[in-house]
């Protein structure tokens, strides 16, 4: 296809194969004090092998004795790092990239509760030291034998906040006017380039949102640029959001539009000379040609879009662009206990994310062996493309009309709707290897035995569970997921969610949305601590959802519904014209129970139909199954 980001690209006096770069985006796979590790070289090694013109190695600590610093990331603050930082370059080079490391200042951003000072603080001197941090971790990145160096003036980290009158409140020559604002931005910038010389990329990240309320807009981009050209900048990328402004869209998730941060960058280019590069949740290639079309940016930075789909740059070229997986804005990625886990996805479509160094090769031996696969869902459908790319022939039974299993029904909460996405994808995938999909069939251990396969694989998804709660009738309740499959709408009712989980806080979401008063309740202390759940839950307050968690449902009468809280004893009686349960499910596994007993050889489960998780478990245990099988 021609694509113009396809088309190579001169930043300063680098050449660029192609204009899609990854953007730095910090992952905890170093070690606690910042060396690199073989998990981070296999993990940069996987997305340059993607076609990528650039990697930028993000969150890059200069300063670990400061009161606040995100642990495990790559270190740029003393010599003895050189010899693993060189390692990262090797394998970016190894594949055509250039790489380019982004030294990192928190600031007053507090990550570990160390009370940090802010800029306001700070002497002059103490500023001039810092800077001085900024420019060894450049010295150190060229011995290292990295392409460039990216500064960070993005998503209220210290340079950031220099600049912002949100934070920046000096009065003397570093506060104050615009021109003051920048002057510590201008001075590093412009001792950076010194050091690293005329023919090393010097990029600039800029802060062109702050989001919700902040100060940071397309228009103080485009005041600020300038000065960061005129330092000696060779490119700038426009970002956004922050953990002193809006935290929750740094990333962009369900509930931004793709291409969110784009006005910035078209902002920017307006008013330098120098490659600009957008991002924001930019995800498909028809998007991409769009925006370079209209002259919105010369050059696009993805993270979360080649974390998921590492091949991007590599599919487009060979026209594979059908192929592609696209990020579903889910926001697992920021899961931290997959980050700490060597062989946990970090992400809910790319099975292989931050397990890269344990990928092994596919085998191709399937030599046109029929295998079962029962459940079109992710588990089925990633082991259904895995077995096919091997060699294997696949048989999909699924008894509903369209593949995605509980994907179809986890795309209908608000903001939800880019799941859409990855049904697309095994959509396209299914008919590119021509699998053999069998919809509106219900599978049977007869069906099965009949096609006479070498393994069945058993991913047939959940039954839901009717807790025990005096009272409770089919005429005084109803299941969340029956919401979801039948498209119920309610209006004007008072509605009790039972069970504050994912799936809970997202049904009460839409039931609000649908102009109801929803409350939600569970027995557990509090909800899960990953940033996807947290957000809902923050969703909750703002749209007038009660959550009463540590509380037990006594019973159901005349249309109240009475809760105890299990830690005070404290009893209290909410309305409810209907309870929606949302208490949890129960692998579906009578089938896989049923070959077993008939002794079918090599028969195994995955997905909700062994163990109950989140899509990204799904698609993970699916994928193990379609590599292991031998």
């Amino acid at each position: 296809m021609n694509h113009k980001f396809l088309e190579p690209i001169k930043v300063g006096n680098v050449e660029l194969k192609n204009r899609i770069f990854y953007l730095g985006m910090a992952k905890f796979f170093s070690t606690m004090d910042g060396q690199v590790t073989d998990r981070e070289v296999a993990y940069v090694d996987s997305i340059a092998a993607g076609g990528v013109a650039m990697h930028i190695v993000g969150g890059m600590v200069i300063d670990p004795t400061w009161p606040s610093t995100l642990p495990m990331q790559t270190g740029l603050y003393d010599d003895s790092l050189i010899p693993g930082l060189t390692r990262l370059t090797e394998a970016a080079h190894k594949h055509g990239a250039k790489i380019l490391f982004q030294p990192w200042h928190p600031g007053q951003l507090d990550y570990s509760g160390g009370n940090p000072p802010t800029i306001n603080e700070l002497t002059v001197e103490q500023l001039k030291a810092i800077q001085d941090q900024f420019v060894g971790a450049a010295e150190r990145a060229m011995k290292a034998g990295a392409d460039g160096v990216e500064i960070q003036c993005c998503h209220n980290y210290f340079i950031h906040q220099t600049m912002s009158p949100s934070w920046n409140h000096r009065t003397d020559a570093y506060g104050g006017s615009l021109e003051n604002r920048m002057r510590f931005a201008v001075e590093t910038i412009s001792r950076v380039r010194e050091v690293i010389g005329p023919d090393k990329i010097l990029s600039v990240k800029l802060q062109g949102t702050d989001c919700e309320g902040g100060y940071a807009s397309p228009a103080t981009a485009a005041e600020e640029a300038p000065f960061i050209e005129k330092a000696g900048a060779d490119m700038i990328t426009l970002s956004g959001g922050g953990g002193l402004s809006d935290n929750e869209h740094m990333a962009g998730f369900g509930d931004k539009p793709e291409g969110w941060k784009v006005p910035a960058a078209e902002a920017v280019k307006k008013v330098v000379s120098i490659p600009v590069a957008a991002s924001g949740s930019i995800r498909h290639v028809d998007y991409i040609d769009q925006i370079m079309a209209e002259g919105k940016c010369d050059m696009v930075g993805m993270a979360r879009g080649l974390y998921a789909e590492r091949e991007f740059v590599n599919k487009c070229m060979a026209g594979k662009e059908n192929t592609l997986r696209h990020c579903i804005s889910c926001g697992h990625c920021s899961n931290m206990e997959a980050q700490f886990l060597n062989d946990m996805s970090g992400c809910s479509v790319n099975p292989h994310a931050a397990r890269e160094l344990y990928k092994k090769p596919l085998v191709k031996n399937g030599d046109g062996r029929v295998v079962v696969i029962v459940g079109a869902g992710p588990a089925g459908m990633e082991a259904a493309v895995t077995l096919a790319q091997r060699g294997f022939k696949p048989i999909v039974l699924d008894k509903n009309n369209r593949i995605g299993g509980n994907v179809n029904l986890a795309m209908l909460p608000p903001d939800k709707y880019k799941f859409e996405w990855m049904i697309e994808y095994y959509e396209n995938m299914a008919k590119e290897l021509n699998i053999d999909v069998r919809l509106n069939t219900e599978a049977t251990a007869e069906m099965i035995v009949s096609l006479n396969p070498y393994s069945v694989l058993i991913a047939a998804g959940s039954n839901v569970t009717v807790p025990p709660i005096a009272g409770l009738t089919a005429e005084n309740s109803i299941q969340s997921r029956t919401i979801l499959e039948e498209g119920l709408e309610y209006s004007g009712k008072n509605l009790v969610v039972v069970g504050g989980g994912t799936t809970g806080i997202e049904v009460a979401l839409l039931l609000r949305k649908q102009g109801n008063e929803v409350c939600v309740v569970d027995f557990a202390a509090a909800p899960p601590a990953d940033q996807e759940t947290a957000r809902d839950i923050g969703h909750c307050a703002k749209n007038g959802i009660a959550l009463y968690y540590s509380n037990k449902v006594n019973g159901v009468a005349d249309g109240v519904v009475t809760i105890e809280n299990v830690e005070t004893g404290e009893v209290q009686e909410l309305k409810a014209d209907l309870v929606v349960l949302s208490t949890g499910v129960i692998p579906n596994n009578e089938l896989f129970m049923q070959l077993k007993a008939m002794e079918v050889p090599q028969v195994y489960a995955a997905g909700d139909a062994n163990m109950i998780g989140k899509i990204y478990k799904a698609v993970m245990l699916g994928s193990k199954y379609g590599y292991a099988l031998k």
